[in-house]
């Protein structure tokens, strides 16, 4: 082989790899602006809109009338009203979380695929 096109083979790898390394960077900013947009807009979406039952406490007007509706001796209103204050709590946090998952899992699951799809690449490479 001579010379010159041990230089051209060279440098057909050299634009390759600059090409393929300005890819993967391109990709990796696109991953990053999708899952960025995607916790803005649906972090903006879930808890911008949050059911005030989820605040509730004691002191609230609405969990008041509901606590007005516990009849009985003393014990049985506390029992009752416990069991408000409990089921409040419970509620709250399960659509606090639900809706956390709703909003991570998506960019989660997106950029762990990326990353397995360059690593592929980087051993089939």
């Amino acid at each position: 082989m001579s010379q010159m096109s041990l230089y051209f083979s060279a440098d057909r790898a050299e634009r390759r790899r600059r090409r393929h390394h300005s890819s993967r960077r391109l990709g990796d900013v696109v991953v990053t602006l999708a899952c960025l947009a995607w916790l803005g807009v649906s972090g903006w979406i879930l808890f911008g809109d949050m059911p005030p039952e989820i605040f509730d406490n004691h002191t609230s007007k609405a969990m008041q009338d509901r606590m007005r509706t516990c009849e009985g001796s003393f014990q049985k209103r506390f029992e009752c009203k416990q069991q408000l204050l409990l089921n409040g709590e419970r509620w709250g946090f399960a659509v606090a979380l639900d809706r956390i998952l709703l909003m991570c899992a998506p960019p989660i699951t997106i950029w762990i695929v990326w990353s397995a799809m360059k690593r592929r690449e980087d051993r089939e490479g």
